[in-house]
C-alpha cells in the first residue's frame, strides 16, 4: 500500500490502467478509492461520436483533479467551472462547431485565464482572443500548437512572435500570417529571436503580401531559433529552397549548430534526383556530426542512394522512418549497374542464375556507420521474383545492426493487396546470425506476401526474447494467418492487422456454420498461390472487421468476453 503512495509509480499506472481498469480500481475500499480518484479523473478527452473519460455529468465533483483535457469536433463545451488546475489543453475543433449561440470564443477563453499554470495548448484556428488570453495569463507555457488557422491581421502575428519568446515548442500547421509590409517588425531584420525553443514544427502554407507563397521566410524564422535541437519541415506548395536549406544546415554559417533531430514533409511533390540528392548532401554535410533522428515523410521515390549515403555517413543515428520512398536492394548490396534478365550490360564479377537474375555472390556494400541504430522503418524493394541468396544478403547486412529494436522492412496497400516485392521473412532462420537481432521488439512488414511456418514460430520468440509487437500479415492466406497469429499470441506476442487492431479468432467450426464469415477460404484461393496471381481481402472480411470496429467504439457497446474483458 504504501508503494501506492509514490508519485511516480502513481504516474506510471494512470498510463498503464485504462478508464474501465481504474473505475473498479477506485470501487474496492475506501483507500483505493482516495488514491485511484485523482487519476481517473486526470484526464478529460471528449469527442462528439465518443464520451470518453470520464461522462461531463460525472465531473463536477471532481473538478479539482482534471490536469488534461481534449476535446475535438463538439458542438458545445461544457461547463468547467472551478477547474483551475489544468497543465494540458487539448483542442482540435472546427471553426463553426464549438462557438456559443454569439459566435464567442468566451468559454474557452475563461479556461485559459483561470488556468495560468498552462504548459501545453494545442488549438486549431485560433481566435484574437484566445491568443490574447494566452499571452496575458499563460507565462508558464512551454509549447504551443496551432492548426490550420487563418491569421486575418497584424495583431495575431504580434502575438504569436510575442507568445514564442516563452516557448520551448512550436508546432505551426497550415499557418496563414497576415502583415503589412510598411511595418517594421516584418523586415526580417527586425524579426525577434527566440532563444527558448528547441523543438519547431514550421509548415506555414503561405503569407500574404508575401512572395514565393513563404518557403523563403520559413528559413528566416528558423535562423531566428539559434538552440533549435528539433526541426521538423513541411512544404505544400512551392519549389523547395535547396541554397536555403545548405545554407541553415551549413557548418560555417553555425545558425543551427545543436540540431539532433529533423524530419522532413512534402507532400504531393516528386524532387527530381538533384535536388532529392542536394538535400541528401545538406543533411550529411550539416548534420552529420550530431544527426540522431530522421524521418521523411512522402519521400520521393529516388530516396534510396541518399538514404544509404546516409546510413554511411551519420554515425549517431538512432532512428530512421522513411514513408511513401523506398530503399533499393542495390543500394543496401552496394550493386551500382547490375540489370535484370535481357540486359547485355551487367555488373562485373556478379553471377547470374538459369533465369537471368543477378545472384550477389560478389558484392561491395556501404559500411553502416549508424552502429547504434534502434529504428529502422522503410520499405525494402527490388526483391520480386530474386533468387532466395538475394533476400538471405539484404537480412546479413541488416543484422550487422545489432542494436535494432524496431525494424520495418514494408508497408501496408492501401488496395488491400498482397505485395509481392519485399522481404521474405522466412529465410530470417537461415541468417548465420540470428543472435544479432536480441533486442528487437517490433518488427512490422505491412502487406510484404509472407509465408510463414508453424515450425519456425518457436525458434524465432527463443532467438529474440524482446519480441512482442508484429504489424503484418505473416501469412498470405487467411486460415493459416489466424493459426499463426495465435500461435504468437500463445508465446507473448501480438499481432496487429492491417486495420490497427487484433483480427477475432474463430474455429474452423465456426466458419462452416456461417458462409459469410470472412474466415472462410476462397474457392480459388489455391490457384491464386499456384500462378503467382495477387491475392485480395474478401470484402466480407473488411465489412466484418469495420462491423466489430464499429461495435467496440460504439458508446453503447456491452462489453462481454467475446470483447477481450
Amino acid at each position: 500500500m504504501q508503494a501506492l503512495e509514490v508519485p511516480e509509480i502513481l504516474r506510471l499506472l494512470g498510463e498503464f490502467l485504462d478508464y474501465r481498469r481504474l473505475t473498479a480500481a477506485t470501487a474496492v475500499c475506501k483507500t483505493w478509492n482516495t488514491i485511484f480518484t485523482p487519476l481517473l479523473y486526470h484526464t478529460l478527452e471528449w469527442t462528439h461520436h465518443i464520451w470518453r473519460h470520464p461522462r461531463p455529468y460525472v465531473v463536477k465533483g471532481h473538478i479539482d483533479h482534471i490536469h488534461v483535457i481534449k476535446i475535438s469536433s463538439m458542438p458545445w463545451i461544457p461547463p468547467l467551472k472551478g477547474c483551475t488546475q489544468l497543465a494540458e489543453l487539448h483542442l482540435n475543433l472546427d471553426f463553426g462547431e464549438y462557438h456559443d449561440i454569439d459566435e464567442s470564443w468566451i468559454p474557452i477563453t475563461k479556461l485559459i485565464r483561470q488556468n495560468p499554470r498552462l504548459v501545453t495548448v494545442c488549438v486549431t484556428k485560433p481566435s484574437n482572443g484566445l491568443l490574447r488570453a494566452v499571452f496575458t495569463c499563460c507565462f508558464q507555457l512551454k509549447r504551443l500548437e496551432i492548426n490550420g488557422a487563418n491569421f486575418t491581421d497584424c495583431m495575431m502575428t504580434d502575438l504569436l512572435f510575442n507568445i514564442s519568446l516563452r516557448l520551448e515548442e512550436l508546432k505551426m500547421v497550415d499557418l496563414t500570417l497576415d502583415v503589412d509590409l510598411g511595418r517594421d517588425i516584418v523586415s526580417w531584420a527586425n524579426w525577434p529571436v527566440f532563444p527558448k525553443i528547441k523543438k519547431l514544427w514550421v509548415g506555414i502554407t503561405h503569407e500574404r503580401h508575401w512572395i514565393y507563397c513563404g518557403t523563403t521566410q520559413q528559413p528566416e524564422f528558423i535562423k531566428r531559433c539559434p538552440n533549435l535541437e528539433s526541426l521538423a519541415w513541411s512544404f505544400s506548395k512551392g519549389p523547395i529552397p535547396i541554397r536555403e536549406i545548405r545554407a541553415l544546415l551549413s557548418p560555417e554559417t553555425s545558425l543551427c549548430p545543436k540540431i539532433k533531430a529533423f524530419e522532413f514533409h512534402c507532400p504531393g511533390l516528386h524532387l527530381p534526383e538533384d535536388t532529392t540528392s542536394a538535400l541528401g548532401q545538406a543533411l550529411i554535410k550539416g548534420l552529420a556530426s550530431t544527426l540522431t533522428r530522421l524521418r521523411i515523410d512522402n519521400a520521393p521515390p529516388n530516396i534510396s542512394p541518399t538514404l544509404m549515403r546516409i546510413f554511411s555517413s551519420c554515425p549517431h543515428l538512432l532512428h530512421v522512418n522513411c514513408y511513401g520512398g523506398r530503399l533499393d536492394v542495390r543500394d543496401i548490396l552496394g550493386i551500382k549497374s547490375g540489370k535484370d534478365k535481357g540486359s547485355t550490360a551487367k555488373t562485373r564479377g556478379t553471377m547470374f542464375s538459369a533465369n537471368g537474375q543477378p545472384l550477389p555472390t560478389s558484392i561491395h556494400p556501404p559500411k553502416w556507420a549508424c552502429k547504434n541504430l534502434q529504428t529502422l522503418d522503410v520499405d525494402i524493394c527490388g526483391l520480386q521474383g530474386k533468387e532466395p541468396e538475394w533476400h538471405l544478403a539484404v537480412l546479413t547486412q541488416l543484422a550487422k545492426l545489432t542494436r535494432l529494436r524496431v525494424l520495418g522492412v514494408g508497408r501496408f496497400s492501401s488496395e488491400n493487396e498482397k505485395i509481392r516485392d519485399g522481404l521474405d521473412l522466412r529465410y530470417l532462420v537461415k541468417v548465420q546470425t540470428p543472435s544479432s537481432f536480441t533486442m528487437l521488439e517490433e518488427l512490422r512488414f505491412g502487406s510484404v506476401w509472407q509465408e510463414m511456418e508453424r515450425r519456425y514460430i518457436k525458434w524465432l520468440t527463443e532467438a529474440w526474447p524482446r519480441l512482442s509487437y508484429i504489424d503484418g500479415w505473416v501469412h498470405h492466406l487467411r486460415v493459416e494467418r489466424y493459426d499463426l497469429i495465435d500461435l504468437f499470441n500463445k508465446h507473448g506476442v501480438t499481432v496487429k492487422y492491417a486495420f490497427g487492431f487484433d483480427p477475432p479468432f474463430q474455429d474452423d467450426s465456426d466458419d462452416e456454420s456461417d458462409g459469410g464469415s470472412y474466415m472462410d477460404e476462397d474457392e480459388d484461393e489455391d490457384e491464386d498461390e499456384e500462378d503467382g496471381g495477387s491475392e485480395y481481402i474478401d470484402e466480407e472480411e473488411v465489412d466484418g472487421l469495420n462491423d466489430d470496429a464499429a461495435d467496440f467504439l460504439d458508446p453503447h457497446h456491452e462489453l462481454s468476453s467475446d470483447d477481450g474483458y
